[in-house]
């Protein structure tokens, strides 16, 4: 609300400027309309910063109605097309068109949750667990690195104007010593096994965030 008053104020100060000074309205009235244009950014990104813990929120307390009302059923297949390992959902999916429903979400939501990995979208959130940091930055990182695991997982949240992505990198620790290698002879640290990407990405309205695709790659 504060912000939103400094932004009218601001408003009424060109008006002024303009009717006062007509010699150097133009001068001034860049200068304040910057102002305006500085204090609504500053605005959208606390209001963007809010819709994410919102969204960690939602994630932590794995209640699936809640969870169901980040999405705008039904899902097509362009938001989200990962391997739900339920040979009934897939069943439901073909026979919608490649698309789920809310019905289908909720009652597969055990199987939905593995492979749309909740529980990492959990675990960034608490990685990253000060996303105030945003107001000023574009990007937050944290990583998991364990001298002693082959593996670990990096987080990330990246703004680039409208659009945020939450990112979820599995990397292999190129350090780590393999204690017992695999039958077929393979590191544990090996791409094979620790190398993958998982990203939920968001267009950001001004008010909403709004789901855009749930992917991963090898």
């Amino acid at each position: 609300m504060l912000m939103k008053q400094i932004i009218l104020v601001l408003t009424v100060l060109i008006t002024l400027t303009a009717c006062n000074n007509p010699d150097t309205a133009n001068v001034k009235g860049t200068q304040t309309e910057q102002a305006i244009d500085a204090a609504q950014n500053k605005l959208d990104r606390n209001v963007l910063i809010e819709e994410l813990k919102k969204l960690h929120r939602i994630v932590a307390s794995n209640n699936k109605e809640k969870i169901a009302g980040i999405f705008e059923f039904p899902i097509v297949d362009t938001i989200f097309s990962g391997y739900v390992d339920d040979s009934t959902f897939y069943e439901e999916f073909k026979s919608n068109g490649d698309q789920t429903t809310k019905t289908m979400f909720l009652q597969h939501f055990k199987e939905i949750s593995i492979s749309m990995q909740f529980d990492q979208v959990n675990n960034l959130f608490k990685k990253i667990n000060n996303v105030d940091k945003l107001l000023h930055k574009d990007t937050l990182e944290e990583d998991t690195y364990l001298k002693s695991e082959p593996c670990f997982y990096s987080y990330s949240i990246e703004i680039d104007r409208d659009m945020v992505a939450l990112r979820i990198d599995m990397q292999s620790n190129s350090d780590y010593k393999s204690k017992k290698p695999s039958e077929d002879e393979i590191p544990e640290n090996s791409s094979e096994f620790c190398e993958h990407a998982f990203w939920w990405k968001f267009k950001f309205d001004g008010n909403k965030l709004h789901v855009v695709n749930i992917s991963g790659a090898d």
